[in-house]
């Protein structure tokens, strides 16, 4: 996923890209690969300067997850952005991470790593069909999001039965 410089006017250049897991180098053996079996849309805005380029970008997919609580598939849009500044000279040289450094015979830029990590990024750590899954019974495996079970819930872990006692 490069970006020409050559073609790139002083001023904002706006690029849509759609892509694919597969095309941003996921292995289709991979887990990763699963996450993201629709298309990619990436959102490109290069604001150029002379020697500089102010990149914004947003990143729009469908994400397929298990349930955390319940185990069922679902799907969830993911949503992100990042931006990053490109400068073809030293002399402004910072030691934030959003500023990358180009050589003066550069004739690209690949936003391809910063696609991939942005998007792993944006992965929730805990994936929940809805906020209020009700999970499964630790009893009988029952989804309680679909039906009731008739576990005895008021039973207290012998672990824990001696706490009972303190006040």
């Amino acid at each position: 996923m490069e970006i020409k410089l050559g073609i790139l006017h002083d001023g904002v250049n706006e690029f849509h890209i759609e892509t694919t897991a597969g095309e941003l180098g996921f292995e289709k053996d991979d887990d990763t690969w699963l996450l993201f079996p629709e298309k990619i849309s990436v959102y490109i805005e290069v604001q150029k300067q002379s020697d500089r380029y102010y990149i914004k970008t947003k990143l729009l997919t469908t994400a397929h997850f298990l349930c955390d609580r319940c185990l069922d598939d679902f799907t969830q849009e993911i949503k992100s952005s990042f931006q990053l500044y490109y400068l073809k000279s030293f002399e402004d040289k910072v030691s934030d991470n959003s500023y990358r450094f180009l050589s003066a015979n550069t004739n690209e830029i690949d936003m391809t790593e910063d696609v991939i990590e942005n998007l792993l990024l944006a992965v929730p750590m805990k994936k929940l069909c809805k906020e209020d899954c009700s999970g499964l019974c630790a009893n009988c495996g029952v989804n309680l999001n679909k039906q009731k079970c008739s576990c005895k819930r008021d039973e207290i872990d012998p672990r824990w039965a001696k706490l009972k006692n303190l006040k």
